[in-house]
This record gives C-alpha cells, structure tokens and sequence, in this order.
C-alpha cells in the first residue's frame, strides 16, 4: 500500500511539473501530465487523475477537446503522457 501511495505522489508532482502554459486563446491552455502504471490502462487512468487535479487546483473547469496520450512500456511499468486543452 504505501508502493501505491508513493507512486500517486509521484504521479502527481510529475503531472504539476508537466503543466504547460501555452495560451491559445485568453481562457484557454494546455496542460500535461504523466502517469505510471503496471498496464497501459493503470497508466492512463493515472494520468488523466493527474490532468484532473491540475484542472481543479488551477481553476479551469472543463476539459476542451479530446486527451491525447504517449506511452511508453518499459521493463516494469508503462508511462503516459498525457495532454489536454483546458477553458474557464
């Protein structure tokens, strides 16, 4: 359990770090997030958490357009990247 917990905590810090600033209208920008996981699903269910929190703790209350994801399998887990445009 505490494998889990400190996987969350890192998955969180990492989609914070990945939140870019790129404003394509003055109400609008994308963000990014990574999530790990042991599956390719574990994976982006932790990343779109990630996008979720960052959403909420920057204010923008709804996702506009569709997420896209990059992931990438490793030895032991799955990364993916993941990228959303935000709008208040």
């Amino acid at each position: 359990m505490n494998r889990i917990a400190r996987l969350a905590a890192l998955t969180l810090a990492l989609g914070t770090i990945a939140a870019a600033t790129t404003p394509a209208s003055a109400a609008c920008k994308q963000i990014g997030a990574v999530g790990t996981g042991v599956t390719t699903d574990l994976a982006k269910f932790m990343a779109d958490a990630a996008l979720k929190n960052i959403r909420e703790a920057q204010g923008y209350s709804k996702a506009s357009g569709t997420t896209t994801y990059k992931c990438e399998t490793g030895m032991i887990a799955t990364d993916c990247h993941a990228r959303q445009k935000v709008c208040q």
